[in-house]
Parts: C-alpha cells; structure tokens; sequence
C-alpha cells in the first residue's frame, strides 16, 4: 500500500494528521524503533497545534524529516543544513499545492480538507527522501 494511503487510513482510524504522517513514514521509512513515543510527541500537533497554526500535516512531515536526515548532535551543523534545505522544499511545494501551511486558513479559505493535505504531506515526504537515496 502506497505511504499516502497508510496515512490517509491511519487518520481515518482516529490518530490525527500529525500522527497519521508519521505512522505512515516510520512503517516505510524505519524512522525509529520506539513508534510509540514518536505517536506520543505528535499527539499535541493535530489541528495546527490545536490552535489551527501550522498543520499538523506539515508538522508530521517536517518531523519525519527531521528523523530520517537529522543528527542528535548539537554541533552536527552539515546534517542541520540538511534537514534545513529538505524542509524549505517541502514548505514551497506544500504551499504550491494548497496556498497556506496554517490549518485554519486551509479549511476556512482555501475550502482544503485535511485528507488532501495528509496524501500531499506524505507524498512530499516520501519523494523527497526517495530522492536523497539515490
């Protein structure tokens, strides 16, 4: 089953969108052992922070990112530059698609539901990955 569909599943199931992102991305992309806790620190990122700021698809995405590229070295400045750069280019191609990464004005001005934010942050995700692997 394509990523975007194990999260689109996952989120129908009741995890929310941040949740979803990253149960889909740690299945296909061994992002970390410990999935539980990784659902446990997306648990407050749902419906933008719970305050409709940043999607939680978004969030999900950059957290999946930053697992997959990142460095738990806080002098591991190369890795930052990474992560950094793969962010900036999920951001634009995100916004290409839906205008805003702010939850509220996706659903209130631009009409966008969160199932299409999901499969766009998780097809981003995994093409951008994909591409680092090559």
């Amino acid at each position: 089953m394509k990523l975007e569909n194990k999260a689109l599943d996952y989120y129908k199931s009741g995890f929310n969108c941040a949740q979803s992102i990253l149960k889909a991305c740690n299945e296909d992309l061994k992002l970390t052992d410990n999935e539980n806790e990784l659902l446990k620190a997306a648990m407050g990122l749902g419906t933008g922070m719970f305050v409709g700021e940043t999607c939680g698809a978004v969030t999900g995405a950059i957290m999946a990112l930053s697992l997959k590229l990142g460095s738990s070295q806080a002098a591991d400045r190369e890795n930052m530059r990474k992560v950094f750069k793969q962010i900036k280019i999920f951001e634009t191609t995100f916004k290409e698609k839906n205008c805003s990464m702010n939850c509220k004005e996706l659903k209130t001005v631009y009409k966008i539901d969160c199932e299409k934010v999901i499969k766009d942050s998780a097809e981003q995700v995994k093409k951008q990955i994909s591409e680092l692997e090559v």
